[in-house]
This record gives structure tokens, C-alpha cells and sequence, in this order.
């Protein structure tokens, strides 16, 4: 699986499930129930890129025990897919 593939798998994960997700849970998560074989700091890279492709949001953790999504730049977070990320997901890999 290339790289754009990872991607593509990170972003549909999140897309799928509609949750907001730290890193490591997104990250055990994938491992767990799709055989991830990246590494953690991998994951942080894709969503790094996810973020500046304007494909996920990072939101403040905080915010969200108020029931706000709150983008926040850096920093401890959860991560959410866009309405561009939503259209971007591939509907290729099976999240059941």
C-alpha cells in the first residue's frame, strides 16, 4: 500500500465513523481492525497533510465537552474530516 493509499484509508476511517479522534486512537484503531502497518508517527505526518490538503480539521478537545467544534491549530486535538474531506474519501475500502 503506497502512500496515497494510507492516506486514503486514515481519511475513509474517519469519514466512516464520523467520530473525532485523537491520534492514538485513530492510530490503534487502524492497526487493530485494518492492519495498519505505518507507525504512529506516520499517521501524525498523513494528518498533518490531511489538514493542509483541507481534508481534516484538528478540534480542541475541550470545546467538544460543550458540544463545540472549535478548529485549533497545533496542540493536543481530535481530528475530523471536512466537507472536502468527506467528498474526497474513497469509497473504496471497506470499513464494516
Amino acid at each position: 500500500m503506497g502512500k496515497a493509499d494510507r492516506k486514503q484509508l486514515v481519511l475513509g476511517f474517519l469519514v466512516h465513523h464520523g467520530l473525532a479522534l485523537p491520534p492514538a486512537a485513530l492510530y490503534r484503531n487502524l492497526r487493530l481492525h485494518h492492519n495498519a502497518t505505518f507507525s504512529a508517527k506516520s499517521l501524525d505526518n498523513y494528518l498533518d497533510e490531511l489538514d493542509t490538503e483541507g481534508l481534516v480539521v484538528r478540534i480542541d478537545p475541550d470545546a467538544m465537552e460543550e458540544r463545540a467544534v472549535e478548529p485549533i491549530d497545533g496542540g493536543r486535538g481530535y481530528w475530523l474530516p471536512t466537507e472536502a474531506g468527506i467528498e474526497a474519501a474513497d469509497d473504496s475500502f471497506s470499513f464494516e
